[in-house]
């Protein structure tokens, strides 16, 4: 099993791998288009923008579901698909929050079947911090058919998942 974990520098040598798909994950709570913002300043080359509350998440039912519930298999293979991701994909996420929803897309992939999947160790400010280019230009990835195989064991998990 791959590592969970990517540094900065071997992100940097992959980074323009037409088989590598950088995902940035950066929200906030507080201002829910925070995220959107900072990508339209400077993202890393290759990204392409998820939205918590629009991409990895779904529909809130009041007093039913939590702030930020599972969308459908169908709906998430869709997002995947469209940015880019099958089997032949490693992917790698990123956030400026500690990882915290960078990890949910992580956790979101394997689920979904994904091995190749890690996170962006120390995240957005790791990437800065290194020197490493950003730009503004928005990616639009040739779109793959992503095709989910769900994992039961973490399926129960997912029943427990912003409750």
């Amino acid at each position: 099993m791959p590592s969970p974990l990517i540094d900065v520098e071997t992100l940097h040598n992959r980074a323009a791998d037409p088989s590598c798909r950088i995902v940035d994950c950066r929200f906030s709570l507080m201002d829910t288009e925070q995220g959107r913002r900072a990508y339209a300043a400077a993202h890393i080359p290759q990204a392409v923008y998820a939205h918590l509350d629009e991409d990895l998440s779904g529909p809130v039912v009041k007093g039913v579901t939590g702030r930020h519930p599972l969308p459908s298999i169908e709906r998430i293979a869709e997002v995947f698909s469209c940015w880019g991701i099958d089997r032949a994909v490693s992917v790698v996420v990123y956030d400026d929050a500690n990882g915290s929803v960078a990890a949910r897309l992580w956790w979101m992939l394997r689920w979904l079947g994904h091995d190749d999947v890690a996170v962006l160790d120390g995240g957005w400010k790791a990437w800065q911090t290194a020197g490493f280019p950003v730009t503004e230009t928005v990616v639009l990835p040739v779109a793959r058919v992503f095709v989910p195989k769900v994992r039961l064991a973490l399926t129960v998990d997912a029943a427990r998942v912003d409750r």
